[in-house]
């Protein structure tokens, strides 16, 4: 198989100074990085790393707006991804992509044809009007060709065993989800790939089914020696397992370039996962935007705020979250913790109604929770602040502020337009850029707005969502600032944070999530001490199982 049976002499990728943004926020931040042929390469790092994103702008998805990359000295940057493909470089997404009306024989076949037009990497063929001519006139090169591929795609397919081979005839939605993730890799090994990259490649799979397509990674290392692996992987255990170099990414940049096990023994990386704890006391102190709602909550005083009863969430056919229970009480602020693909913002979905469970409870205000839609969830007294911060990039800054007030719609402009000064007075900068499109505002700044949306909302409850990603130390100190201020005057708080130490300077008492199921609770003192926080997020030999019951904290429900 071209690229994989004879050595891709030379063929290194090269990234020299690569920069990418997004608006006003810088995803990837000078980035240097070499892979030689034949490496297994693994990126790791927390959300909003810049992991995907790099997958992105190697495969032309993203553009670069500094630096170069390059593939055995030929430029990458600047062309298109098919230009790319045809190049030898084939990947996969964080979510599966599959010909829904192909069988599944036929999808692996779909990788072969760039072989059959050419280009790239290879001599031009028989274009991209080979099959029809070739199948109307009965071209002898097409059809050897043609042969050579078919045999390439049955490789391929035998190469997944009865998850494939036995079912090539079917199609392709007849797939359980993590046998369409297979196929995808299937399909990308089809194109003969002198480098492969892998994104996610067992997101939504439990653990059993992680690790054998582990193991089935490892067999395809043996066979094609020559190709080159960049697998971009939240589990970490399983980059323990397959990598021989990994790569650690963190606010865009590269923070560590080691071999797995001095990779996540490094103090960068735990502080990268876990966030700087530094003990910093939080003033508190009133100010512009003080909690101020303009109903008490409403329900008997001695009913939690929140309250998830044994919660089932799918994704289609895949599980989030297994028989999750939590309480937030009300004037108390809780976090959601727990490593990359843990559930942590499905569970603050599934109470925004952003997701509806297949099973269980969920009660607010200690009523059962009636709301069909987001809308019905924030008129009855919740702000949201999402991962991301999700501006309306091509709406002023006054306007997005503005949308927080939608639940308070028949409040006087007058009223309005004083809190709206009350935010500026918040954060002076505001005021020059009141008129200025959200979308050009760096990540800190549209962070800002976002917590002055959720404030004009006047809640009982913020749902908060990766408060500190993508923001500088001094930032994070600033939001954290303002969420103990809010805390302190009375604001009930869910919180899902990365940066775990953090959080747990400020909130009350945290769950901890592992694969979807509460590993731990507990108050944040008791937290703080406990080892197995590191571990649910680093992974390893002593990281709580899933349903395991951490000693000496609260029983965690695990129905």
């Amino acid at each position: 198989m071209h690229g994989m049976q004879n050595p891709a002499q030379g063929r290194e990728l090269v990234l020299s100074g690569v920069e990418v943004s997004f608006g006003g926020l810088k995803a990837i931040g000078g980035v240097d990085l070499t892979v030689s042929p034949g490496e297994f390469v693994g990126i790791v790092g927390p959300n909003g790393a810049g992991k995907s994103t790099l997958i992105q702008t190697i495969t032309g998805f993203a553009r670069p707006s500094a630096g170069t990359i390059s593939l055995g000295g030929r430029r990458l940057d600047g062309s298109e991804p098919e230009d790319i493909a045809a190049l030898g470089i084939a990947r996969t997404f964080q979510t599966s992509r599959v010909f829904p009306a192909l069988t599944i024989g036929e999808s692996v076949r779909v990788g072969t044809q760039r072989g059959l037009i050419g280009g790239g990497r290879t001599p031009k063929r028989f274009g991209c009007l080979a099959e029809p001519i070739g199948g109307l006139f009965g071209i002898a090169g097409y059809g050897k060709a043609a042969r050579e591929a078919d045999a390439r795609a049955e490789e391929i397919l035998k190469l997944f065993g009865e998850r494939l081979w036995p079912r090539r005839d079917r199609p392709t939605h007849s797939l359980s989800y993590a046998n369409r993730r297979r196929l995808d890799i299937a399909r990308a090994l089809a194109t003969s790939p002198d480098l492969l990259l892998l994104d996610e490649p067992t997101a939504g799979m439990n653990p059993t089914e992680s690790h054998e397509l582990a193991d089935l990674l490892l067999d395809v290392r043996r066979r094609f020696p020559a190709m080159t692996i960049v697998m971009v992987e939240h589990k970490l255990d399983i980059v323990r397992k397959l990598t021989q170099r990994t790569i650690v990414m963190a606010q865009g940049k590269v923070l560590v370039d080691a071999d797995p096990d001095r990779a996540f023994a490094d103090p960068q990386v735990a502080a990268a996962y876990l966030g700087q704890g530094g003990g910093r006391i939080h003033a508190v102190v009133r100010g512009h935007l003080d909690h101020e709602p303009e109903a008490p909550m409403p329900g008997p005083p001695d009913t939690p705020a929140i309250e998830l009863n044994n919660v089932d969430v799918f994704y289609g056919p895949v599980q989030a979250l297994f028989g999750v229970s939590l309480k937030v009480g009300r004037g108390e602020a809780v976090a959601v913790l727990g490593g990359n693909a843990s559930g942590k913002s499905t569970t603050i979905k599934t109470v925004l109604r952003l997701v509806t469970p297949r099973s269980g409870e969920i009660s607010l205000y200690g009523q059962p929770l009636k709301a069909r839609t987001t809308a019905d969830v924030i008129e009855q007294g919740i702000a949201s602040i999402p991962e991301g911060r999700r501006m309306f990039a091509e709406l002023t800054v006054r306007d997005n502020i503005l949308i927080g007030a939608y639940a308070r719609r028949g409040t006087p402009r007058v009223r309005l337009d004083r809190d709206i000064e009350a935010a500026v007075a918040e954060f002076p900068w505001l005021r020059d850029r009141l008129d200025q499109l959200a979308g050009t505002l760096s990540g800190g700044e549209q962070q800002m707005v976002a917590m002055a949306r959720a404030w004009l909302r006047k809640p009982l409850v913020l749902c908060i969502d990766e408060p500190s990603m993508g923001l500088s130390p001094l930032m994070v100190d600033r939001v954290y600032d303002i969420l103990t201020r809010w805390k302190s005057q009375g604001l009930t708080i869910v919180m899902v944070e990365q940066s775990a130490n953090k959080a747990l300077e400020l909130v009350d008492r945290a769950y901890v999530l592992r694969n979807g199921v509460v590993s731990m609770e507990g108050s944040a003192a008791e937290l703080r001490e406990n080892p197995g926080i590191r571990e649910a997020y680093l992974g390893g030999e002593h990281a709580p199982a899933p349903g395991i019951i951490t000693a000496g904290l609260e029983p965690a429900s695990l129905h």
